[in-house]
């Protein structure tokens, strides 16, 4: 039995894939990896005990918040003191700390794509994460697109890299309210993801003009983040535009339910949870062809390339076929495609990482 810590401290942060990611993992690694010992560090040891009370974990609190005083002071102690043989960790680990390593790479959109992040983030990732990943034992991440680009841009062994892919999120039914209201919208488009350039919600915007014209509405979810003032902007600014900056798990499954696609532009995914969020509960997905996404849709989505000179036209005339009800995704190929993705698959690969350790 080993005894690993897992850095959780991502559940008190703002809702993203790395938070999800961690989240549903932790409900199931009981179940195939309970054999060790996880030592779950937090901001709130009581919160994650009651939401995670498996007797294979203990919870403890994080002593030093602030990201480089955890990196640098916090982890080093931790896992001398509590006698830690492996440390879990996203994106980064900490440098100078004893001990086996184990990271979570969601993606290095930041290398591949770095007009979309701020300079000195941009930096500190890629150096950071280079090193983290280089001297992990494993390194997990969520699709074989992001798995790729992590050998490429890194020189990591392909042996160490395992993968861990996330899975839609356990259905949650509406309230009557939350169904009512959702219905209320149609017929709409919907756009879900954080507010930021990367996202390319902008695209969807344009592109739904003259569907909007016609009395269409495009419902968008998310909260702005870097970059994403502009964006909210526009939205408050057009007309048969429905901002939501949140909606609880029913409203946004409500949503799924009702709406005539979920559109999907972004320039860049390490998966892209809301696409196969989408298909699970029966709705048609429009997206992106670029970088991990085709992964989440398999063949069950309808694609476009939104780096093209007619990406808007395009993106439009596939909104409207699917307003038309002309590209819903056959259900037996959707039951096939999902069938693919669970989150025990995930804590599994984590189990593996584990087991290697011995």
């Amino acid at each position: 039995m080993a005894r690993i810590g897992i850095d959780a401290h991502v559940l008190d942060g703002k809702f993203q894939g790395s938070r999800t990611w961690l989240e549903n993992l932790l409900d199931y690694l009981p179940e195939v990896g309970g054999q060790h010992e996880w030592v779950i560090y937090s901001a709130d040891p009581a919160a994650t005990r009651t939401r995670y009370p498996a007797r294979c974990f203990t919870h403890r609190r994080i002593a030093l918040p602030g990201r480089f005083v955890r990196l640098l002071a916090f982890w080093p102690f931790a896992v001398t003191a509590h006698r830690l043989d492996a440390l879990v960790t996203q994106y980064v680990a900490p440098p100078l700390c004893p001990g086996a390593q184990i990271v979570v790479v969601h993606d290095v959109l930041y290398e591949s794509h770095p007009q979309f992040f701020p300079r000195a983030m941009r930096l500190r990732l890629q150096w950071l994460t280079r090193l983290s990943a280089r001297r992990a034992a494993a390194v997990l991440t969520v699709s074989r697109h992001a798995a790729a680009a992590i050998v490429q841009h890194y020189d990591v062994d392909p042996a160490r890299m395992l993968l861990a892919p996330p899975a839609p999120m356990p259905p949650q039914p509406p309230t009557a309210e939350e169904a009512a209201a959702a219905a209320a919208l149609r017929p709409f488009l919907l756009c879900v993801g954080r507010l930021e350039p990367r996202k390319n919600i902008a695209l969807a915007l344009a592109a739904s003009a003259a569907l909007r014209a016609g009395g269409a509405r495009l419902v968008v979810v998310g909260r702005e983040d870097a970059g994403g003032a502009l964006t909210a902007r526009a939205l408050a600014a057009a007309p048969n535009v429905v901002h939501l900056r949140d909606a609880t798990p029913g409203m946004l499954a409500a949503l799924y339910a009702q709406t005539a696609a979920l559109v999907f532009p972004s320039l860049g995914e390490g998966f892209g949870i809301p696409v196969l969020e989408a298909l699970a509960a029966g709705a048609t997905v429009i997206a992106s062809d670029c970088t991990a996404i085709p992964e989440a849709g398999g063949a069950c989505a309808s694609y476009f390339d939104p780096t093209a000179p007619d990406a808007e036209m395009r993106l439009g005339g596939l909104m409207g076929e699917a307003l038309a009800g002309r590209l819903r995704p056959d259900p037996a190929a959707v039951v096939a495609h999902l069938a693919q993705f669970h989150w025990r698959h995930a804590a599994a690969a984590l189990a593996r990482a584990a087991d290697a350790l011995r």
